[in-house]
């Protein structure tokens, strides 16, 4: 042992904790010279003496110890060496509690599964809007839990628009939430996220060019999935929801009128919508059977993202604004009719006229929206016949 270092008890009054031991190198977890101060004499006399069982045992231990494993030893230690103040105990600790957290983790897509699972009994909207989440971070479905990270989460929601990025960043949140719940990963790195809103008169919308895409694909490749966009887009009807419970019987072109029934809308109060101009023409490139208890939308959920999905895909559109077609009608009709919010609250079905003033007040220019109530079919389109209510 060096000289001047013992294992002897001493007292330092100029301290707070006036005992002390000096350690040796050779027994320090760090590998080098501490000290360690204690409030009373016999805390640091029980200190001394593990201090000194422990330079007992060495032999011993040392003894136990193969030529490989003492050279393995010698390695590790000297990889140590860039990182000070890391001890070995402290990085064999450290690898264990990784080995354990990543031996009871389970890849993302499995995690996503069993939350799906759990949340079976939750509104088709939400849980539709879960398998659009989990799409989205199907490149990471084979990742470890235990392993994704802050930045893999931004690398995939930095592809996506202010308004999706974070309806998609609490969906993740809330699956990584329950996976840290059932000790699939330790904590939830999605809590690290900044939330990603539109900033106040900012609100997402397709362009006039985007909307003439959307319904001109629509007629020449989907012409049944036509009403489902001019409804969705010069009527402001919640597309999840109320759009895939509306009847062809709601629809009258002849009053110009859509009829949205309590049973249908999201706030279960009736409402009646206007068809513009431009709507009436589009419809009216199709024959339609409105007289009859016919869906406007009559696929399952999957065959509906597979029409929408083909058809914004076509248009050029590369990524889908959430909500989109309501967001466009909201704020074209509002800058139309000198900022009429009270009608429009009556119109999409709001409480609030404060909300759609916030959202909607010059979200787009008037000429804008003037293009937008223009849009009109090709004229050259043909007539296309088609029974609705099959």
């Amino acid at each position: 042992m060096p000289k001047g270092i013992s294992l002897k008890v001493r007292r330092d009054l100029a301290r707070p904790s006036p005992w002390y031991v000096n350690v040796p190198a050779s027994l320090s977890e760090t590998g080098k010279r501490s000290r360690l101060y204690f409030a009373s004499r016999a805390l640091a006399l029980g200190a001394a003496e593990r201090l000194k069982a422990r330079r007992d045992n060495f032999g011993v231990s040392l003894g136990k110890l193969t030529s490989a494993q003492i050279v393995e030893a010698a390695d590790c230690f000297e990889q140590l060496a860039a990182h000070p103040g890391v001890s070995l105990a402290q990085a064999v600790r450290g690898y264990l509690e990784l080995h354990k957290t990543r031996s009871g983790s389970i890849p993302l897509g499995e995690l996503f599964g069993k939350f799906l699972d759990s949340r079976a009994r939750a509104s088709k909207p939400y849980l539709e809007h879960l398998r659009w989440a989990r799409n989205a971070f199907e490149p990471m479905a084979a990742t470890l839990a235990s392993e994704v990270t802050v930045r893999d989460l931004e690398a995939i929601l930095e592809a996506f628009t202010p308004s999706v990025r974070d309806a998609f960043r609490r969906y993740i949140r809330a699956v990584l939430n329950f996976g840290v719940r059932f000790d699939y990963l330790p904590s939830n790195p999605a809590a690290k996220l900044e939330p990603c809103k539109p900033l106040k008169g900012e609100t997402q919308v397709f362009t006039p060019i985007e909307v003439g895409r959307l319904l001109e694909v629509a007629l020449e490749n989907d012409p049944e999935f036509l009403p489902y966009r001019i409804l969705g887009l010069f009527c402001g009807i919640r597309p999840a929801g109320e759009l895939m419970r509306l009847e062809w019987r709601d629809v009258s072109l002849a009053e110009r009128l859509v009829t949205l029934r309590a049973e249908v809308t999201k706030t279960r109060r009736k409402r009646f919508i206007e068809l513009s101009e431009n709507a009436v023409a589009w419809l009216e490139c199709l024959q339609l059977q409105t007289n009859s208890a016919g869906l406007v939308a009559p696929w399952t959920a999957a065959e509906l993202r597979k029409r929408h999905r083909a058809n914004y895909r076509a248009a050029g559109i590369k990524h889908w604004i959430q909500q989109g077609m309501r967001h466009s009608f909201a704020s074209y009709w509002m800058a139309s009719h000198a900022n009429d919010v009270d009608k429009l609250v009556i119109l999409t079905g709001h409480t609030s006229r404060e909300v759609l003033w916030r959202h909607y007040y010059r979200a787009v220019a008037r000429a804008d929206a003037e293009k937008f109530w223009a849009i009109m079919p090709p004229g050259q389109a043909e007539k296309k016949i088609l029974n609705f209510s099959a």
